[in-house]
């Protein structure tokens, strides 16, 4: 039986060239299945010993930080690729506002303006090859149905948002929508809502091109 992958359809934020609302599909998860979750899978279904697992991701994690550390990407085989990003510092003025890094002569640009941003992964093409096989498709709400944001209290949010960034640098406006399963509005919504208020808990930097969101006084 083949199996199931739901989605929703969503209206794009802005109309095409000729003025028309025109709508997108984005994957509906059902959850997320963590470290903790996984292991319990794992003993379940007495397909793998969960601590020889635990160790293993460990030593996989480490490994892929001093790769990483070394200049090297890190490739595993029918998985994907690891690289490194890397980009221009962000600066914090006297009020505490994040401030762009820009330059307008490269040889202005040195070491102590260059900081680690982040990962990025590229899945193998093997792998993205075996999702598709065996799969169909539903749409969750019902065909023709435009899907809306999911309603949250305030203090959900933050739990969600610190369960990710407890164990993330940093979480992108598109991670942060389909992590709640949130339109682009209601997304940016919530993330002004956050990092404007009296007393914030996070703050939005600039990462290359991107925004990015962390918790307030980490970097």
């Amino acid at each position: 039986m083949a199996s199931k992958i739901k989605y929703r359809i969503y209206p794009n934020p802005l109309p095409d060239e000729k003025g028309q609302t025109t709508y997108q599909v984005r994957h509906e998860p059902d959850g997320t299945m963590d470290t903790k979750a996984f292991l319990n899978h794992l003993e379940r279904h007495n397909s793998f010993d969960s601590t020889a697992m635990m160790s293993a991701l460990i030593v996989l994690k480490n490994e892929i930080v001093e790769q990483l550390k070394d200049n090297h990407r890190f490739r595993i085989d029918g998985l994907g690729t690891f690289q490194l990003k890397v980009g221009l510092k962000a600066l914090t003025d006297e009020e505490g506002n994040t401030v762009k890094q820009s330059f307008s002569n490269p040889e202005a640009i040195s070491a102590r303006n260059v900081e680690v941003k982040g990962i990025s992964f590229i899945p193998d093409k093997s792998i993205v090859d075996k999702l598709k096989k065996g799969v169909s498709t539903v749409n969750e709400a019902g065909r023709g149905v435009v899907g809306r944001s999911k309603q949250y209290e305030r203090q959900e949010v933050i739990n969600i948002l610190n369960a990710y960034l407890a164990e993330h640098h940093f979480i992108t406006r598109t991670t942060f929508r389909q992590l709640l399963g949130l339109t682009s509005y209601a997304a940016q919504k919530w993330l002004d809502q956050l990092t404007s208020e009296e007393f914030p808990k996070y703050v939005m930097q600039k990462e290359g091109n991107a925004f990015v969101y962390r918790r307030f006084g980490e970097h």
